[in-house]
């Protein structure tokens, strides 16, 4: 398998002399809204998991399909999705994906029977999914090319720190609703949920306005290899509006006093090959990448899954410093190695990372304990935070801008796709094993599994990718 390579000129890309500069306005906007996406997001895993239990007497099979069924319809519009983010812009799919999955969260609230929470998850994954890929192809638009790891590490930062809020966030909110609200423990928190995932969706609404296929329109290729007259003027203003876009509002605070922004007279900007993958229902260069990313983090179906329900089992208490614990470590481990995954490449970074993977499983379905579980995730802390960063930078390496958000459409499907097969596959091994504790070594035998994948896979894209 090869795959071509090429520069690709970031849409939301700054001017030339703003080049190498990361924090920009848009860029801290983004990641605000994803923050609040991820506090919403995951609040409702445990909660999820909890009800399926308590409310409908499900067993480890029925929260495994929960968990994983909301992934049939995410797979299912991946292909809509991308082709509306290249077409319509990441800031439509950003806006309206967040208020689409918020009215889900609302309608947790009359999802009283398993069949309901089923049609709920399902919707959830449509939804989401709209709002996941604009942000992931956005971060990799403003990125410069050679910091592109680091955006995405920087970005995965403030999406853990929200999945280290959210679910404690969700059972608290549980839990004080029981007693001191109308509505009720369960209804409150996906109340509180939809609330926080309307902020993200209002706050993504003041990213620069972008379109992708207005930019890929503009670029025609003259005899050497440039772009002619108005197309390089058009292309250049686009970049211009999207780096100006965001100055009134944070954007002063971290650019460059007194630079001002103008076209260049005679724009030399090459345009960026056909790579022959945007036509098809799936981006092909991004398949291996989100396939070995999808077995590295079932290790999140289990943790966010079957954690709850292990330790109501085992009477372990509230789970929420340990969620927080390992989010927060995820968090420094991604700011103190946000390079790592640029200067070791995707093989070394993701081998490592699938090892922590398997490790911190094992320990927590073996050592069935507080401290068990406070080891447990820091094993998969230091082993996992850096596999989505490594390989979403393989994904989308070469991929010219107007097609990007196809790539990250079909590499962000895994992320569906693994609870889709792993919520079955967790909760199947733990009704044969007869403990919960079987879901663990099962999502460790995927991380595993990984390894053998990242391997075949390097063989034949090892000129491409480190």
């Amino acid at each position: 398998m090869s795959q071509t390579t090429f520069s690709a000129t970031p849409i939301a890309a700054l001017p030339p002399d703003d080049s190498s500069r990361l924090l920009t306005g848009p860029f801290l906007i983004l990641n605000i809204s994803a923050l609040f996406s991820a506090i919403s997001f995951s609040s409702m895993l445990p909660l999820t998991a909890l009800l399926v239990t308590n409310q409908t007497g499900g067993g480890d099979v029925a929260v495994g399909f929960a968990i994983g069924v909301f992934a049939i319809t995410a797979i299912a519009a991946r292909p809509l999705i991308g082709r509306l983010g290249d077409e319509r812009g990441r800031r439509f799919l950003i806006v309206l994906g967040g208020f689409t999955t918020a009215a889900t969260f609302f309608a947790h609230i009359w999802a009283d029977t398993y069949v309901m929470i089923l049609a709920m998850r399902m919707l959830t994954g449509a939804f989401q999914g709209m709002f996941f890929v604009g942000s992931a192809a956005m971060v990799s638009d403003l990125a410069p090319e050679h910091r592109r790891g680091e955006a995405v590490s920087w970005f995965s930062v403030f999406l853990y720190f929200g999945m280290g809020l959210g679910p404690g966030l969700g059972t608290i909110t549980q839990e004080w609703g029981e007693t001191s609200f109308a509505l009720g423990g369960y209804d409150t928190a996906f109340a509180l949920a939809g609330v926080l995932m309307m902020l993200s969706a209002v706050i993504g609404g003041f990213l620069p306005k972008d379109s992708p296929s207005a930019m890929g329109q503009h670029f025609t290729q003259g005899g050497d290899g440039q772009l002619n007259g108005a197309a390089g003027a058009g292309a250049w203003g686009l970049q211009v509006r999207l780096a100006q876009a965001a100055r009134p509002l944070v954007f002063q605070l971290v650019a460059k006093e007194g630079s001002a922004v103008q076209p260049p007279a005679a724009p030399h900007v090459h345009a960026p090959p056909s790579t022959g993958n945007a036509g098809r229902v799936f981006y092909r260069p991004a398949l291996w990448p989100g396939t070995i990313l999808a077995m590295g983090i079932i290790i999140i179906p289990a943790l966010y899954g079957y954690l709850p329900k292990l330790a109501e089992e085992n009477s372990l208490g509230w789970l929420g410093p340990v969620f927080f614990v390992y989010s927060m470590l995820v968090l420094v481990l991604r700011i103190i190695g946000r390079k790592l995954p640029d200067k070791l490449g995707t093989k070394r970074t993701a081998t490592l990372a699938l090892v922590g993977a398997a490790a911190g499983m094992v320990v927590i379905g073996t050592f069935v304990s507080v401290p068990g579980l406070y080891i447990g995730v820091v094993i998969l802390a230091l082993g996992g935070s850096l596999l989505y960063p490594a390989l979403m930078v393989a994904a989308i390496e070469g991929v010219p801008p107007n097609e990007r958000a196809r790539a990250m459409s079909t590499f962000t499907m895994f992320f569906e796709l693994s609870a889709g097969i792993g919520g079955p596959i967790l909760g199947v091994t733990a009704a044969v094993v007869g403990a919960t504790a079987g879901a663990f070594y099962a999502a460790a035998a995927c991380s595993l599994f990984g390894i053998v994948l990242l391997g075949i896979w390097q063989r034949g894209v090892a000129p491409v990718v480190r």
